[in-house]
């Protein structure tokens, strides 16, 4: 007899509609589930910390140590630094214009005191940027302190000619592919933990028709926030990118890429679209294998406009469904985390839900309120994958352009 095997997006998909009608019908009995959800979470901050260090240090120190890195690297991150920060305003924009949030007035645990009550200046935010003691950003998962010192070492870790440099590097590494095989050992246990979230969510915000309706219908303008903004991004920004930066005919450049985002959109990994990305840029747009080499891997591992533009329209989200209004410096604040946090996230199927935890807690909101989002995350991981990867592809070809003339 045949095994039947679920695909874990489809056990994901089970597991939310079971844990909404757990904690609709069985509201009394949740606290017996949400332990679930609650364990999840643990282990996902659990990860963040090492997973966001390794990769951001293994990442910047492969590229520094590369020839050619000043130029080509520069021209390169450059490129995805100002798309990201395109991407993230695009986000920021659709999220204040629609509002997804509002009108759902969910109130915050008394231990929390929500991002509205914490006040930073800009000069004590600069000042914090750099963590007085690294071992103490570990510690309490200051995850701003964390990224810059793992860019800072990873810079010159790879720029180092000492001998033990290189061992330094690929233990870094090493640790780095073994804590990437936890997380996907974590992720494979996400319908459980996701049922006792979605159960506890619903139960504690949802427990009649008019709030699951409400609930329901916030879902819905949420997603479609987080598309619209994906689709002007892919559609209106990068196309222009491609017809004046780089004399390309954008509609063209779409149809040579679409097998490649599709693979992107289906599987939801930038890793795993790689090897397609990779041949499709060489033998249908005839980019030079050095260049295509170095942007696409590097692209893989730190350009994530799509993940930046989500990360910034799911915690402004769950910012309005608590009533929490965001000053401007409050929302410059959410968009600098969401791109530095955007270099540490793995290319694999829901790695931005563990990156938006870390956005969660910085600005001062309880973790668990990731469950507010979970109802359709799949369907917004896959698009900000497919915009991760065309993305990677526009730079590319842009980059190309400048070197081969």
């Amino acid at each position: 007899m045949k095994k039947i095997t679920l695909s874990l997006h489809w056990q994901i998909l089970i597991a939310i509609i079971l844990g909404a009608i757990f904690g609709f019908f069985f509201t009394e009995q949740t606290p017996y589930v949400d332990w679930l959800g609650t364990i999840f979470m643990r282990a996902l901050k659990m990860i963040v910390v090492p997973l966001v260090f390794c990769s951001v240090t293994g990442g910047v120190a492969n590229i520094s140590a590369q020839d050619g890195f000043l130029r080509l690297g520069g021209k390169t991150i450059g490129y995805y630094v100002l798309t990201c920060i395109i991407a993230i305003f695009t986000g920021l924009l659709f999220v204040n214009v629609i509002k997804p949030g509002q009108g759902l007035t969910i109130a915050l645990p008394e231990t929390v005191t929500g991002l509205a009550t914490q006040q930073m200046t800009i000069r004590d935010f600069l000042i914090n940027l750099i963590p007085e003691n690294v071992f103490q950003a570990f510690a309490t998962t200051n995850m701003i302190g964390v990224i810059i010192f793992a860019i800072l070492f990873g810079v010159f870790l790879g720029k180092s000619s000492h001998s033990s440099a290189k061992s330094v590097q690929n233990a870094i590494e090493s640790i780095g592919d073994v804590i990437l095989n936890l997380t996907m050992f974590i992720l494979k246990l996400a319908p459980l933990g996701i049922f006792g979230l979605i159960a506890n969510v619903i139960a504690t915000n949802a427990s009649t028709t008019e709030q699951l309706r409400l609930m329901m219908e916030s879902q819905g303008l949420y997603l479609m926030t987080v598309l619209l903004g994906i689709l002007f991004h892919l559609f209106i920004t990068l196309s222009l990118l491609l017809f004046f930066v780089g004399k390309i005919n954008p509609f063209k450049h779409l149809g040579r890429m679409k097998e490649v985002l599709l693979m992107a959109f289906s599987t939801a990994s930038s890793n795993g679209t790689l090897p397609l990305t990779l041949s499709h840029i060489k033998t249908r747009c005839g980019v030079p294998e050095k260049i295509a080499n170095f942007t696409l891997p590097l692209g893989a591992t730190v350009n994530m406009n799509g993940t930046s533009l989500y990360e910034v329209v799911a915690v402004l989200f769950i910012a309005q469904a608590y009533g929490i209004e965001l000053t401007i410096a409050q929302q410059l604040f959410v968009a600098f985390a969401a791109l530095l946090v955007g270099i540490g996230s793995a290319g694999i199927p829901m790695a931005s839900l563990v990156m938006t935890v870390v956005i969660i807690q910085l600005v001062g909101l309880p973790p668990e309120s990731i469950g507010l989002i979970l109802l359709v995350d799949r369907f917004a991981d896959m698009a900000r994958t497919a915009l991760n990867v065309y993305d990677d592809t526009v730079c590319t070809v842009l980059v190309a352009k400048t070197e081969i003339r």
